[in-house]
């Protein structure tokens, strides 16, 4: 904890974090507690692809995804359930990561 809130320290500077779980949406398999980093310059939650083929999120769509640096890539979306210290966002569309190994929460939770 910074200042009250909490960050991941395995970065520097501090990044701001929040522990959560990802689920299927129909109450099935579940991720144990992780550290995701909130970045609020991201239109939507990026998610490693390993974490989302572990439970087995159901894929929606292929997308393509502009990166920091301006290139596209072809991406997947997959449908979770985001659950919080607070409650649960249900059915949130992330984009499977298949090169990061960090949850990356986007606009589209933070919001």
């Amino acid at each position: 904890m910074i200042g009250g809130y909490p960050h991941s320290t395995d970065h520097f500077p501090p990044i701001p974090a929040l522990e959560l779980r990802l689920r299927r949406p129909d109450e099935g398999a579940s991720t144990e507690p992780l550290i995701a980093l909130i970045d609020t310059g991201a239109d939507i939650t990026l998610v490693p692809q390993v974490l989302l083929e572990t439970i087995r999120a159901p894929e929606l769509d292929e997308a393509r995804l502009r990166s920091h640096w301006g290139e596209y890539v072809t991406v997947f979306t997959y449908l979770v359930d985001v659950t919080l210290d607070i409650g649960t966002l249900p059915g949130v569309e992330v984009v499977g990561d298949s090169y990061g190994d960090k949850v990356l929460l986007g606009r589209n939770v933070l919001n």
